[in-house]
Formats: structure tokens, sequence, C-alpha cells
């Protein structure tokens, strides 16, 4: 099904903007206040990144295909620190992940405009609509506060997203997470909230607005002119689908208020054939040749950690592996020649730094890391887009100077100033810090606690600040790429330029076909103004 987008309305977002060079020039006169001016007009984000991106697009000579499929991992939580502690747990220290051996890479700047330290909310805004906004918002201008009901609403306040983008340019598109479907790190995809709770109308109503008039993100992702397109939904959240007076497969009562069941809506406004599977079994019997659209919710909330799906209740729930085949199987039919987006993401590595269990994260990792390796089986670099990054960080660290082959979790060393061990890994805030700190008797030996653990993927490291969960860490982004375009990712930049390249990559928008006249019109504005002050 098409889209329909005035091309005007799609080429002024990405015209420069001279209200932004008369910010610029004051800015110069006033030397303050200079970024706390621009960072709330989303012309801000869209010209920073436009000059990035028209700077790299002359990095080569050669002949470049344009991206014809895309394809985007996000291994959300997943710090460097993250990884190379999941190196060492998976082979040790000189193991490598599939998505390291791209051939380009680069770091994100991570920051909101509100906050030092990102969630992904904002995160996933920045990089898939191509425009930084504020703490714990989805998907609108960066002059939305969080809660704000009547802004939400406000569709000249909403930010397009590159899965609009792509079906607007006859692209299918389609996402597979561990985490809520409806979880902020994927609603920006296909929804505008001003607040990332408000995934279903209960909360929408508990937050004083009007739930009738302030669409809940589930509702988005059924309804909305964006979600309501997708080939293909996988991931957790059955809970915010029904209404409370229903219950789903495990027996547990919907969260909705409104009485709708926007499961049986999604199967009812299909016009085609439409499959709803909630098992592993159903997924793996799935002959997807004669399916039009696929919704798997797999799980009442989030999807169990990898570390913990070999077990009862979780043995039905499908690896992230296979959602990814399944999902490419869906969008690489013949009869979808125009291309196709694919989302990823594994918000498990994220939920387990929360707890501060290392293990379960680093297992995690691995999972994703399987995931991303089929991805990049199935498709062709020739013509296929293909990116690795994580959202945001954790506050992880690898502190000491433990032994080579030594398990990750470990003694590192011991303290000069109490004469205990201490541990190979350590968080700056979480849960754990009860166990690693009495009041009485300050530090416990480390070693003793981890020792108590029952199971070694349950086991936690100390903590710096007690708190019920652990927080993010602020530190880049790392981003991997390959395929048409991909070295575009590499230097250090913006992590709202992601989105900017990858439509520049796949010209899913005009900016890969109007570059040169917004280059030569900002440079010769800029120069003008500048003659102008300083003359």
């Amino acid at each position: 099904m098409t889209l329909y987008r005035s091309r005007a309305a799609n080429m002024s977002r990405l015209r420069f903007d001279v209200s932004v060079w008369v910010m610029v020039t004051m800015c110069v006169l006033s030397a303050r206040n200079c970024w706390a001016q621009g960072e709330y007009d989303p012309n801000y984000w869209n010209q920073q990144a436009h000059d990035l991106l028209f700077e790299k697009k002359d990095y080569t000579m050669q002949k470049v295909n344009i991206a014809k499929n895309i394809i985007v991992f996000v291994g959300s939580g997943m710090s460097q620190a993250t990884v190379t502690a999941a190196r060492t747990h998976k082979g040790g220290e000189n193991a490598t992940f599939p998505f390291e051996q791209l051939k380009w890479s680069g770091n994100a700047r991570t920051y909101c405009v509100d906050s030092r330290v990102p969630d992904s909310a904002c995160a996933s805004t920045a990089f898939l609509t191509g425009v930084k906004s504020n703490l714990g918002t989805v998907a609108v201008h960066p002059n939305v506060k969080r809660g704000d009901c009547v802004a939400t609403s406000d569709k000249v306040k909403q930010l397009e997203s590159i899965a609009k983008w792509a079906l607007a340019e006859g692209r299918v598109v389609g996402f597979a997470t561990t985490s809520r479907v409806t979880a902020g790190s994927n609603a920006a995809l296909y929804a505008h909230s001003a607040d990332k709770d408000w995934e279903n109308d209960a909360s929408v109503t508990a937050a004083g607005c009007n739930a009738t008039q302030v669409n809940d993100i589930a509702y988005q992702l059924i309804n909305g002119d964006v979600g309501k397109h997708f080939k293909v939904i996988f991931g957790g959240g059955r809970k915010n689908f029904i209404p409370n007076t229903e219950t789903d497969e495990s027996g547990a009562r919907g969260l909705r208020t409104d009485g709708k069941n926007l499961i049986q809506e999604w199967k009812e406004s299909k016009t085609g054939n439409a499959v709803y599977i909630t098992t592993n079994s159903e997924l793996g019997a799935l002959n997807t040749t004669n399916i039009d659209y696929l919704m798997g919710l797999f799980s009442y909330d989030r999807l169990p950690y990898a570390a913990d799906m070999g077990e009862e209740p979780n043995k039905e729930t499908p690896p992230l592996v296979r959602m990814v085949h399944y999902s490419l199987e869906m969008l690489q039919k013949k009869e979808h020649s125009g291309g196709f987006l694919l989302f990823v993401e594994d918000g498990n590595i994220q939920e387990a730094h929360k707890e501060n269990k290392p293990i379960k994260a680093f297992e995690q990792v691995k999972h994703y890391a399987n995931a991303f390796n089929m991805a990049h089986m199935m498709v062709s670099e020739a013509n296929t887009l293909l990116i690795s990054m994580n959202d945001v960080g954790s506050t992880l660290s690898i502190p000491g100077y433990p032994a080579r082959d030594t398990d990750i979790l470990t003694e590192a060393g011991t303290s000069d100033k109490d004469s205990k061990p201490y541990l190979s890994l350590a968080y700056a805030t979480g849960p754990s810090y009860d166990s690693y700190y009495q009041p009485n008797e300050g530090r416990v030996n480390p070693l003793a606690v981890l020792q108590g653990t029952p199971t070694q993927k349950e086991q936690t490291c100390s903590a710096a600040v007690p708190m019920s969960e652990g927080v993010n860490g602020g530190e880049d982004a790392s981003v991997y790429a390959t395929g048409p375009w991909a070295f575009m990712f590499s230097g250090g930049y913006e992590q709202n330029f992601i989105a900017h390249a990858i439509s520049f990559a796949s010209c899913i928008t005009d900016v890969c076909g109007g570059a040169s006249s917004v280059v030569v019109s900002s440079a010769a504005l800029l120069l003008a103004l500048m003659v102008r002050v300083f003359a």
C-alpha cells in the first residue's frame, strides 16, 4: 500500500532554514545561550546533520549503489565496556562478535536536548527521525516537554521516522524486538508521544490526559498511519493490546480500559492473510509464502532473558535469531521488489544492566550477535545497508588488573585501604549495593557474595550507589556498518545524523537528489552573513 506525501513539504524539511543562520549570527555577537536556543528547533538538528552528510558524501569518488534494503540492529545498553566484557565471557579477550567485523565504525553522541544521559526513547527518536528530543519523549519536537498532553496531539510537532520515509518510497517495513513492541526503544518507528510510558490508554488517563484525544502507543501501532502498514511485528507486550476484562494466553489480564482488543482490530483491519501467533512452535510451523501480515506477541510483558529461555515457563519463547529469520522471509518476498526496512532491537541487555546482572547481559549480547549474523548471511552487501549499534550506554566498568583467561566476573586485585579483594566488574549504580556493603563493616568480601549465589547467571557485582535499578550511561554509542554508503557512519557525529545517513544511502527522501544545491546555498549564505558581521 502506498502512502502519499507532499514532495514540497518533504523538500522544505531538507532545505536550509535561514532562521537557523540568523540565530547563529546572533550567537556570535552575544556568545551566550547559543545551544539552548537552537536545540529546541528541529531545523537545528536537520541542518547540522545535512552539513555533515554532504561533507561525507565526497569522501569517495567510487560509484556507490543505492541501498535498496535497510537493516538496523540496536543492542540497547550495549556499551563498549559491555561488548569488551561479553567478548571475554564468550571466548576470551581476543574473541570477536560478527557485528564488530563490519567494514566501517564510528561513535554517536547520545545526549538528549535536556539531559546529558539519554533514555531509549529520546535516543531512538534521534536515530530514527533525525532530530534530538527531550528525555522520555517519542518522536515529537524538542520543544515538547515530557507529559505535555496537548503537544502530543499536535501534528505539527510530530516527527517523521525512517519507517514512514521508507513506506512512502514503496519499501516494506517490519521490526522485531525482545522488548515490548510498544516500548520507547521501538515506538519512534511509528508513534508520537510526549511520554514513553503511555503504552496503553490507562497510562494516558493516569497521567491526566484525555485518552480519546491522546492516542496511546499501542493504538498507534495498530491504527496509526505508519504502524498499520508494517508487514511483520515481533516482540512482547500483549498486556497493552487487550482490555482489562480479558486475559491473554498466560492467564493475565490486559491493561486497557477502553474495551478495545487491538489484536482483534489488527486482524480485522487487514486485506489479505493476517496471522497472529504467540509461541515459538507456532512460529516454526509457519509457511510465510501465503502470509501477507504477521504479528507475534510472545509474552505478556518483555521477552525473557536469553539465559532463561531454556527453562519453564520460557521454553515457547522464540530466540531473536529466529524472529529475524522469519522477518526477512516476510520482507524479502518477490512481490516486495522495492526493498525493505527491518528494525531489530534487543532491550534485554539494558534490562540486565539495570538489575546488575552482568552475565545475563553478556549472554544477551551473544543472543543479539547470533541474530545479527543471521541477518548478515541472508542479505547481500551490494544492495543492503546493514547497521549495528547501541542506543544508550551503561554504568558497567572493567576495573583493576585481572589475569588473562580468567572468568570475567572474578577477583581483579586487592584494595590497599581495606585489604579486601575487588571484582573485575563494577557498576556505578544499582540494586546490588546492599549485597556488597554493610553498615557496620563497610565492604563485604565480594568473593563470598559470588560463592553465595546459586547460579552464575544470577551473580551481581558491586554498585557504588544504592538504587532500586541501575541507570543508563551517557558515553558515545558505537556504530558499525557495511553496505552502500556505509563509510558515512565512520568518525564521530551526533546520534541524529544516523537517520539522515540512512535516508541518503537508501534515497528514501529527496535529500539524495538535492544535496548539492543545499550545500551551495548554505555555504553561500554563511559566507554572506560572516562578511556582514565582521566587515
